[in-house]
């Protein structure tokens, strides 16, 4: 039996409010660019076979700096809804794909090369939830097989979200162990954020 290798899209959650934050944190500068050019960079850099990337608030200045990168936008109108509504959105424009991922828009320190860790591991493995694990710690980006896109079009606002599926699940997951806590690391309030720019400089 010949195995081909499956077609995944990588779908970005960059449509939030930033409530904590206080300001689109989608949009504040890191490295070079911004936070959201850093995170579209490492998966369009990564094993993805498209890039997807759902917004909402901030929508055109975020589709404005994207505009020069081969990605797909699509607008959650409810993102006020929160998280679940953006993965739901970017679900629901899936064409061919064998198979999506998960990624939030404020986790700049994933590379490229930690994507492709969870990709070769999906693809490897014969489980439909491929995603990494640090301390026991499950992080991002989670691959999902095509077969749960229906299960989390079905959640409703206050299931618990896409994390659900882990427990429903929790034996068709491959946990791929890494051995840095960019996988779980986010930005959320404005320490975190000047925490990571200090830190970025020192690594870049």
């Amino acid at each position: 039996m010949t195995h081909t290798t499956p077609v995944i899209s990588g779908i970005l959650l960059a449509a939030g409010l930033s409530t904590r934050m206080g300001e689109p944190k989608q949009l504040l500068p890191f490295g070079e660019s911004t936070i959201v050019e850093t995170v579209v960079d490492s998966m369009l850099g990564a094993k993805f076979d498209e890039v997807i990337v759902v917004v909402g608030h901030c929508a055109s200045q975020i589709q404005e700096q994207l505009s020069e990168r081969p990605v797909k936008i699509v607008f959650n109108p409810n993102y006020q809804d929160g998280m679940l509504t953006s993965a739901q959105a970017g679900i629901r424009v899936l064409e061919s794909s064998d198979a999506f991922a998960l990624m939030l828009v404020d986790q700049p320190f994933i590379t490229s090369a930690l994507i492709d860790q969870v990709v070769d591991a999906y693809v490897r493995t014969d489980k439909g939830i491929a995603l990494p694990s640090y301390n026991y710690k499950r992080g991002h980006p989670v691959i999902f097989h095509r077969r749960y896109a229906g299960d989390i079009l079905a959640l409703e606002a206050e299931s618990g979200g896409v994390r659900t599926l882990f427990k429903r699940y929790s034996d068709d997951i491959h946990y791929v162990t890494v051995d840095t806590d960019r996988v779980l690391r986010d930005i959320d309030y404005r320490e975190d954020y000047e925490r990571a720019v200090k830190e970025n400089r020192s690594i870049s």
